[in-house]
């Protein structure tokens, strides 16, 4: 019984560190499954190109105006706080306590894995709706993480589906 016990806790201990081992090492690889379109001194473009690169109405002003702007086109300035860890298909732009999804027309092009906390220029159709629990769950492991997630906050969500963004590189 105890050489049992004593296998079972070894067994387990080495489950534990491979495990901890796996999951340090998969937040360390970055994904560009997209080239960017234009690349300048401090930014990246992602899908079509933005001639107009000067700020956008805030993505607080947005929400609070939404009647006037839902399934427009807009342009919004946000900072990224998550990105879709698996390949970079969505993210989760944020101003204040105000956040939407961002996804990309047609799934034609993706960000890379490692711009959150990046300040971005979007532009695209913005829109609101309410998404099933599946959806949620989907989105919140495709973050990586359901802890502070913007899914947390609530089923309604603001969306804005991206023609072109442009991601700001950290200086």
């Amino acid at each position: 019984m105890q050489l049992a016990r004593l296998l079972f806790s070894g067994f387990s201990m080495s489950l534990l560190l491979v495990s901890t081992v796996l999951a340090g090492s998969g937040s360390t690889t970055v994904l560009r499954l997209s080239k960017a379109v234009e690349t300048g001194p401090n930014y990246e473009v992602f899908g079509a190109p933005m001639p107009d690169k000067t700020l956008g109405l805030s993505l607080t002003d947005l929400i609070a105006q939404k009647q006037s702007y839902l399934g427009k086109e807009v342009r919004v300035s946000a900072k990224i706080t998550q990105v879709c860890q698996a390949k970079g298909c969505f993210f989760i732009a944020t101003q204040n306590d105000k956040w939407a999804r961002i996804t990309f027309r047609d799934y034609g092009f993706f960000v890379p894995t490692n711009t959150a906390n990046s300040r971005v220029l979007i532009k695209g159709v913005f829109s609101e709706r309410e998404l099933s629990n599946d959806q949620v769950q989907h989105y919140r492991a495709d973050l990586g993480s359901s802890i502070n997630s913007a899914d947390d906050r609530s089923s309604l969500e603001y969306s804005i589906v991206a023609s072109s963004v442009l991601i700001h590189k950290s200086v």
